[in-house]
């Protein structure tokens, strides 16, 4: 009896509708869900932390042991997999490591060969998406050359001035000014014993130095900077952008959290040399320690996009 009082006293135009007797329907609202993604810096299935206590084992060809210097890394465009396969937005809370539609995770904590860092780490994501069944993760690798403020408004991104942008792309140590641009993943490591560099010259030669960093900075390169006449958004072009999607097709963001492996991303390169350019892997085409990094990463370093025969294997997904 009470369902049908509650139909008899529903608007007359609301019974048409529902009898086919309007061509109007309902306006379908949409519902959204706060998301809280974690992510991790991990080696050797263990988190991966500043300090000396902390070193790493086992890195690289060399198998070295090494201890974390940085470990910064930009994600944007991020987006979960619902049950149909969809790929749907994560609208990202702003505040000081989120906005734009981009991300900051940081896992150094300025202490040990990390004190040119930041005290302060963030490792986990926060945002709004429609109500929904998700399954999967994708993410943008690094910073876009656009992206859109509070105001709706299309900026720059990448190629601006750390002094001119909010959070989190004001950081000076992330600035790439030799092109213009960002360093999208900033992972710098200290092996025990050092880093040979060979200055091109593999042979054991007289200039050959011992140095104790060797780096992975992925960004853009072949930039060009057409003026300050050109436009923000289209000022600066880059023949290779180095941004990559990555994709985990099996993720529950609820029970898992998206782990960057650091053993992985060093499992081709020997950390222990620096055969040519600057030492460690700083994006260029030209640079004998990029091959074996972009490979794990998925991206083809002649061309600056994500690989046709080389899929990325350094994030995964990992049991909180």
């Amino acid at each position: 009896m009470r369902s049908w009082l509650y139909a008899t006293a529903l608007p007359a135009t609301l019974l048409l509708t529902a009898c086919g007797g309007s061509d109007d329907t309902l306006p379908v609202v949409k519902t959204s869900q706060d998301v809280t993604i974690s992510f991790a810096a991990q080696a050797n299935g263990k988190d991966v932390k500043c300090g000396t206590v902390n070193s790493i084992d086992n890195l690289g060809t060399s198998n070295k042991t090494a201890e974390i210097q940085d470990l910064r890394f930009y994600i944007a465009d991020v987006k979960l997999i619902n049950d149909k396969g969809e790929a749907v937005a994560v609208t990202l809370d702003k505040n000081d490591y989120q906005n734009y539609g981009v991300a900051l995770l940081d896992f150094e904590d300025a202490t040990g060969a990390c004190s040119a860092g930041t005290a302060q780490t963030y490792t986990a994501i926060t945002g709004k998406i429609n109500t929904g069944n998700y399954k999967g993760i994708q993410f943008v690798l690094g910073v876009p050359d656009t992206g859109v403020d509070s105001t709706g408004k299309t900026v720059a991104l990448s190629h601006t001035e750390t002094t001119s942008m909010s959070a989190p792309l004001d950081i000076a140590a992330m600035a790439w000014s030799w092109q213009g641009g960002r360093k999208f993943v900033k992972i710098e490591v200290n092996p025990v014993g050092g880093v040979t560099n060979q200055k091109n010259t593999p042979d054991m030669t007289t200039d050959d130095t011992n140095e104790k960093v060797w780096t992975v900075h992925l960004g853009a390169t072949d930039c060009k900077d057409n003026g300050a006449t050109e436009s923000p958004l289209t000022r600066y072009q880059c023949g290779n952008p180095n941004l990559t999607t990555i994709k985990l097709s099996s993720f529950d963001y609820a029970k898992q959290k998206v782990v960057l492996d650091v053993a992985a991303l060093l499992t081709g390169s020997d950390i222990a040399i620096n055969k040519t350019g600057p030492l460690g892997c700083m994006s260029a085409t030209s640079d004998l320690e990029c091959p074996a990094v972009f490979n794990v990463l998925g991206i083809d370093l002649a061309k600056g996009i994500t690989s046709t025969t080389k899929t990325q294997t350094v994030f995964k997904a990992v049991n909180k």
